[in-house]
């Protein structure tokens, strides 16, 4: 069968079925649902009449109870004085406006009557209703009147009970339901009352009326069983919508089936056979599985966009689906970096937040803009009382004041300066107390802007251990050196026979002992040495000095002590002369212990070379031995005090460990420090860096480049006027 006939033949009796399929389902269904939402309605507006009534009468209840609970009421109620004097007119005086009738009063444990507002026709004893009380609220609804009582206990005992009765008329009015329906009552064991008798007349009328104008809906309390509502609406009003409808729906089905006969015809004819040839193109391309094929393009034109835009989505989805893979490869490379950078900035961000030292983020104006906790801590105040002033309020005298100047000169300049690595200096806390800290500075740019990041560390503690440490070093310095002097002269004088001849054995003894006290008195003189150079009570005389002249004499000093160890010193330098600015005896002894320490760790009979060499705007002085050098892991070590590395040599273990660290500190003094280069099993190279000396310069300008390393670069925010 050819396309357009089968498709008519087929489709048109299945869709005029259809079509009036869907029209009555559609009625019924409308109907239907209109119906059960309107029942749905009803039952909702008499649940909410069912609740204003438990509202109500709830809060009649809570009236009582509060009347109840009231101590007094249960304190007096056995006392006839406080009955006459204070209850009764209490409940006389009590009115209920809304519940016309209701009749409010008080009965003891008996059920005598105490006390009411209108004691008028109430029995004088009513034991059945503290009966019905018990320990709880009673609620007694009857034909003609409805009853609301609450216990009076005292010490878990009823001492009588608060109770309204009020006609079950009243109770209609003081429910007030009309606006729930177009007819409401509320109902008692479920017959409706009425708050007059022409409304209890017409609810009689309309509740034998049940299927004809008017529709009815019922609920029940359950908090107060025996009530509930009746409500009345007419048939008519709601079921107006409705009105219709069939005619409605009977003509929009008609005109349905005419259109849609029409385009299925249309539709049969002008579009089912390129459709068709469509179809199997795509399926062709589904079936393969292949984005590159492509549906042919062939008969109407409209046919012909709708194959040419399938080609064009083919290909655009075989790019997307390309571009998805890149994107997925793109995302999961870009959320591991940024999981990687959250969890670095965690990890600083803890480093930071719990590091023992201050550390303090400032603008180029100054400005704090950000403090950790130990700043908090140091300086005593609290982070909001920081942030956003000038750092100047946590610095002493003249570096408060001059501190903008310092940050000026720093960024108009370029050039920064700062004693060692770190800086110490005064600072001040909150409550004005000054106290020492060593600054290390660093400018940052954030946002493009410079800023500079200090790290402060109170040094208090530090400042009194070493002061004890210098008046113990100097306390057991000076008490050892007298006694060691004498013992030293003393020996001197029996070594050398002026108190008479003595045996060979003894002589050897005590020249040995004499020996022995000479070093310890070098050991007593070492130790107060680097502890003044430490201290920085020992000034340096600088003056302009030829570096190659001290190092010949420095070395003819030491030749002997090379001759002695087997070993030889060798200038190599091309340098007639080396001009810096230092303290000749200070760098003297600096010469002496490299160059003994060299002897006493060399090979025997090889060579110890002493070079002297430019470097840039310095002059280097080195000294390499041909020793068993020193681990990479002990390089740190030999400038430590006390220290001596092993050696397989005996001549090597002598000596207080105090040479190179005194050395170190001379050297720091003059703006440098000894470096290491070594290598185990070849030897060691011990060399230092100073400032090269050109006199037209001036003194002036050398002299401040001493007591700072040569190659630091960094900014101090309270430095001397010259720093920035």
């Amino acid at each position: 069968m050819r396309l357009l006939p089968g498709v008519l033949i087929k489709m048109l009796p299945l869709a005029v079925a259809s079509m009036a399929v869907i029209a009555m389902a559609a009625y019924w269904q409308i109907s239907a649902t209109f119906k059960a939402e309107l029942e749905e309605k009803l039952n909702r507006e008499s649940e909410l009449a069912v609740n204003t009534i438990n509202m109500r009468l709830g809060a009649l209840a809570a009236v009582l109870d509060t009347i109840a609970h009231n101590g007094f009421i249960g304190d007096v109620i056995t006392d006839e004085d406080q009955r006459r004097t204070s209850i009764r007119p209490f409940f006389a005086s009590l009115t209920m406006a809304s519940i016309p009738g209701a009749v409010v009063g008080l009965i003891d444990a008996n059920g005598r009557l105490i006390a009411a507002n209108q004691s008028a026709n109430m029995p004088a004893t009513m034991p059945d209703l503290l009966t019905s009380v018990g320990n709880d609220r009673h609620f007694a609804v009857e034909r003609e009147r409805v009853t609301l009582a609450v216990p009076v206990v005292q010490q878990e005992s009823v001492r009588g009970a608060v109770f309204v009765r009020f006609p079950a008329s009243a109770l209609a009015s003081y429910m007030n339901l009309s606006h729930f329906a177009d007819l409401a009552a509320v109902t008692i064991n479920g017959v409706p009352i009425a708050s007059d008798v022409a409304s209890a007349s017409a609810m009689s009328a309309q509740a034998g009326d049940e299927n004809g104008g008017w529709m009815k809906v019922s609920a029940v309390s359950q908090s107060y069983p025996g009530l509930g509502v009746l409500l009345f609406s007419r048939r008519d009003d709601l079921l107006a919508p409705l009105r219709g409808l069939d005619r409605t729906l009977g003509l929009s089905a008609l005109a349905n089936l005419i259109v849609l006969a029409i385009g299925l015809i249309m539709t049969a004819m002008l579009v089912a056979r390129p459709l068709v040839r469509f179809a199997r193109d795509v399926n062709d391309v589904r079936d393969a599985s292949d984005l590159s094929r492509r549906v042919s393009s062939r008969g109407y034109s409209e046919v012909v966009r709708l194959a040419d835009t399938f080609n064009e989505m083919l290909g655009r989805l075989q790019k997307t689906l390309v571009s998805c893979d890149l994107l997925e490869q793109e995302n999961r490379h870009r959320r591991t970096a940024e999981q990687t950078l959250r969890d670095k900035q965690a990890e600083n961000s803890a480093i930071v937040e719990t590091v023992a030292d201050a550390i303090i983020v400032i603008d180029q104006n100054g400005i704090i803009r950000s403090a950790n906790p130990a700043t908090t801590r140091i300086f005593r105040y609290a982070h909001h009382e920081l942030i956003g002033k000038n750092v100047s309020m946590l610095m002493s005298a003249p570096h408060s004041v001059n501190h903008d100047q310092y940050i000026r000169n720093y960024l108009e300049t370029g050039e920064a300066k700062i004693i060692g690595i770190g800086r110490e200096l005064e600072a001040s806390r909150r409550d004005g107390e000054m106290f020492p800290i060593e600054l290390f500075v660093a400018d940052i740019l954030l946002k493009d802007q410079p800023h500079f990041v200090g790290v402060i560390r109170d040094i208090t503690e530090r400042r009194k251990v070493d002061r004890m440490q210098r008046e113990f070093i100097a306390l057991v310095s000076h008490e050892l050196r007298t006694p060691l002097t004498s013992l030293t002269g003393s020996l001197a004088l029996v070594h050398s026979g002026k108190m008479g001849e003595m045996p060979e054995k003894i002589g050897k003894l005590v020249g040995l002992a004499h020996s022995n006290a000479n070093r310890l008195i070098d050991l007593v003189n070492d130790i107060m040495a680097i502890e003044k150079l430490q201290s920085g009570r020992i000034d340096l005389r600088l003056e302009a000095l030829d570096l190659v002249t001290l190092v010949r004499k420095a070395l003819d000093a030491n030749a002997a002590y090379a001759e002695k160890n087997n070993v030889t010193f060798a200038l190599n330098s091309a340098l007639e002369n080396a001009w810096v600015l230092g303290d000749p005896k200070r760098l003297t002894q600096v010469l002496d212990n490299l160059l003994s320490n060299a002897a006493k760790f060399s090979k025997a009979r090889s060579v110890v070379e002493v070079g002297i060499e430019p470097n840039a705007r310095f002059i280097r002085v080195s000294v390499r031995d041909s020793g068993v050098g020193i681990p990479a892991d002990d390089i740190g070590k030999v400038f430590d005090k006390f220290v001596q590395l092993d050696t397989t040599d005996a001549k090597n273990s002598q000596g207080s460990g105090l040479g190179l660290p005194i050395a170190q500190a001379i050297l720091e003094r003059h703006g440098s420090r000894i470096e290491v280069q070594s290598e185990v099993g070849v030897g060691s190279t011990f060399f230092f860096d100073l400032v090269e000396y050109a006199g037209e310069d001036g003194d002036g300008d050398i002299a401040s480049r001493i007591g700072g390393p040569a190659h630091s670069r960094a900014v101090a925010w309270s430095a001397d006027t010259s720093e920035a």
